[in-house]
């Protein structure tokens, strides 16, 4: 069902790292993802902090790139004379300099998409007397101060404190040193946030492609947000780094186990919504009786006014089969401190023993954090239809900052879908209102739980340390493969199958097989120690598939290796009579030509089959237009085998390590019987059999393609390899190592 207004997009400019950031969102779940300080945080920060009921910013929230213009109006202010809230000077300098401070500070523009019903609520920020549904715009602002004279205030303020340390070194941080420092003592200045409307006609709406943030009239009047609450209301829940500490706390300081952070919602939401909370006159010996039945009496009454609530809380999965199977409640009043107690959740195992509960901190964490995370998110949807300054908002987004805190896998794949149905209104009569929720995550298992449409990759922008700053950008995944459903698809199914982490990583390799992603890291632990530190994504993938995935690997903007095989094809027939072509070693045929579809079809698109022997620079890493470059490595002669060119993984490893094999031979020679047994005593007889290296190549081709287990030789050459073994990394291999290694290791300007 279309809801009347939805919350589509939002716009963020000098927060942080989000200098001038666009969010689109799905209409019921939009879920961020992307790699360590990209700015997955600092949206869900900006929206809580603008949006709540008492917004509050700190001085580093403003973004780098604006510290030097503040900076140079507080050098302004601090060569004043007179009081200029007496002596007011020049009017226009005043003015421009209102301007400069407001052009610096953080701001967020909403845009929702309205039907015309929606009219009554979107009326104060419409532009048009014309409009009849459709975009509509709000911007939110940081002020500091009211209008010039609350400037001119300011700037005297700001002179007062400066005066005093003026001269002395910055170094020595006396306060204050700039007028960053000088609101880090005066916060109140950044707690006013004021609303103005917005031109649709220039929103990201009407234009996607639009990417210049509107510029307000210079005459444009600020609007209550008090009207615009009753259009969005936010709740946010943190991530969940308090779960486990009440048994520790007890342990240490010796004092009665303080309520877990689910009997504190539980507690909070009945004050708030139920008034059950027990009162009480005093300490008199007489209430001990009457407390003792009405604990009893206060257990059932507080059951039964929590049972819809708690049956919400079962739809994230819990109870499971081995879980607890019954909440029950028991108050804990005691005549010393009657007003102030609280309720108790314990659990139990057997709905049939009433006297063997288990108290909260000794239930599993993953079970506490998803009662905790079900619990807030259906107290948000109470207090929304419940607000007591009015009717409820017509849009609520609740963000979630990483959730899977504790969750395991199966939860984790269906937390956005069933918590999202916690935060819908059940009743019919609401059936008008719009729920959206927003999440932030680092787990590949939520992430992948849903269609790629639902998915915000967000991209860190990097400094290049000549006035541009490093910031962010969110990239809309359900945008990346454009028309090709098919292909999308191909994606999401191959990420859910596989969890690939390549949305949190800082590098990505691509390898052709099961050998490669075997034995490709290993290597990198072995041989390249700061490409270990790395956060790296492999993906398994081959030849014929791996451009699929172009389009996403150029969006996401990650420096990206793909390690792929020349697969060498002749042209030949089959037995019902049809031209095909057919796999062969690599010799000095003329028809031979690259059979792959990655290298043929991506990246380097090189007709001329011998050229691939001795690729150039420009062959090997393909450069976008937006600075990214993926470096692309397939087999190349092997100097140590006479320039033999093979076309495998496991040829390229053989021909590599023929030092190592012919140490095996002369250990089969001396013990005078075979050693090696599998698929390494294969290879290790067929390199004793074929001292020519251009027969070996020609022998390995046909046992590779025959019943050859790659896959039991690979995890041999593991395991001698991880026992010591000298064996060579394969040169096409080991040089696009280095390259991803000069990739992550290159100086990277410091960030926000």
């Amino acid at each position: 069902m279309t809801k009347p207004i939805r919350l589509a997009c939002v716009e963020v400019c000098n927060f942080r790292r989000l200098s001038k950031t666009r969010l689109e969102f799905d209409e019921t779940t939009t879920t961020l993802v992307g790699a360590n300080n990209s700015g997955k945080t600092s949206i869900l920060t900006v929206l809580r902090n603008f949006l709540s009921e008492s917004p509050g910013f700190r001085p580093f929230d403003i973004s780098l790139g604006q510290w030097a213009k503040l900076r140079e109006l507080g050098l302004q202010w601090e060569l004043l004379e007179q009081n200029p809230t007496i002596d007011v000077g020049d009017v226009e300098l005043w003015e421009h300099h209102y301007k400069e401070l407001l052009s610096c500070m953080p701001y967020i523009d909403l845009w929702f998409d309205a039907q015309e019903g929606a009219y009554s609520l979107v009326a104060p920020f419409i532009t048009s007397l014309k409009w009849a549904g459709g975009a509509v715009g709000a911007r939110v602002r940081l002020e500091p101060v009211v209008d010039i004279d609350g400037l001119r205030k300011l700037a005297w303020d700001y002179r007062e404190a400066r005066l005093p340390v003026k001269g002395l070194a910055k170094d020595g941080h006396a306060w204050p040193t700039d007028l960053l420092d000088f609101w880090l003592r005066s916060a109140m200045d950044l707690r006013r946030a004021v609303a103005y409307r917005l031109d649709p006609a220039k929103g990201p709406l009407v234009d996607k492609m639009r990417r210049d943030v509107q510029e307000l009239p210079a005459n444009a009047l600020p609007i209550e947000m008090t009207l615009l609450r009753k259009i969005l209301r936010v709740d946010f829940i943190p991530a969940q780094r308090g779960l486990g500490t009440e048994e520790g706390e007890s342990k240490s300081s010796g004092a009665a186990v303080r309520p877990g952070l689910f009997s504190a919602q539980l507690l909070k939401f009945a004050r708030q919504h139920l008034n059950v909370t027990p009162s009480g006159q005093g300490n008199r010996e007489e209430l001990v009786s009457a407390i003792a039945k009405a604990q009893s009496d206060l257990d059932k009454t507080i059951h039964d006014a929590l049972k819809p609530a708690m049956e919400d809380v079962e739809v994230l999965g819990y109870p499971g089969l081995h879980d607890p199977q019954h909440i029950h409640f028991r108050t804990r009043i005691q005549t010393s401190d009657l007003l102030s107690d609280g309720t108790a959740v314990q659990y139990r195992l057997d709905n049939t023993a009433e006297d063997e509960s288990l108290p909260e901190y000794s239930i599993g964490l993953g079970y506490q954090n998803l009662q905790s995370l079900s619990f807030m998110l259906v107290s948000f949807r109470t207090a929304r239809l419940n607000d007591e300054k009015g009717p409820p908002a017509a849009v609520h987004l609740v963000m979630v900052e990483e959730p899977e805190a504790h969750l395991h896998v199966q939860v984790q794949r269906s937390f956005a879908k069933n918590a999202h149905s916690l935060i819908c209104p059940r009743d019919p009569i609401h059936s008008n209102l719009c729920s959206q929720l927003l999440i932030s995550t680092h787990s590949s298992h939520l992430a992948h739980g849903d269609s790629f449409t639902k998915l915000r990759y967000v991209k860190r922008i990097p400094g290049n340390g000549a006035g541009i700053k490093p910031s962010t950008e969110v990239i809309n995944l359900g945008d990346v493969f454009g028309n090709d459903i098919e292909t999308r698809i191909f994606a999401e199914r191959y990420f859910q199958i596989q969890h690939t982490d390549l949305l949190f990583a800082d590098g990505a390799i691509f390898v052709e097989g099961t050998a490669e992603r075997m034995l490709v890291p290993l290597f990198i632990n072995k041989y390249f120690a700061n490409l270990a530190s790395k956060y790296i994504s492999f993906l398994d993938i081959g030849g014929s598939h791996a451009h699929r995935l172009k389009p996403l690997v150029e969006r996401l903007g990650i420096p990206t290796v793909v390690i792929t095989d020349i697969d060498p094809v002749v042209p030949a027939v089959s037995k019902k009579g049809r031209a095909v072509k057919k796999a062969a070693y690599i010799d000095n045929r003329k028809d031979i030509e690259c059979g792959n579809d990655t290298l043929t079809g991506w990246h380097p698109r090189i007709e001329e089959f011998s050229a691939f022997a001795k690729p150039e620079e420009k062959d090997l890493v393909l450069t976008l237009e937006s600075g990214l470059k993926v470096r692309f490595s397939w087999q190349l002669p092997v100097a140590a085998a006479e320039n033999q060119w093979p076309s495998s993984f496991e040829d390229s490893l053989v021909l590599s390590n023929l030092n190592w094999i012919k140490q095996l031979i002369n250990e089969e020679k001396e013990a005078n019987r075979d050693i090696y047994k599998g698929t390494l005593g294969k290879v290790v007889g067929l390199v004793a059999d074929y001292e020519d290296h251009k027969e070996l190549l020609a022998q390995l081709h046909e046992m590779l393609h025959g019943s050859f287990d790659k896959g039991d030789f690979a995890a041999t050459v593991f395991e001698k390899l991880n026992a010591g073994a000298p064996i060579i990394c394969p040169e096409y291999i080991a040089s696009a190592l280095k390259w991803m290694t000069q990739q992550l290791t290159a100086p990277a300007v410091e960030e926000q």
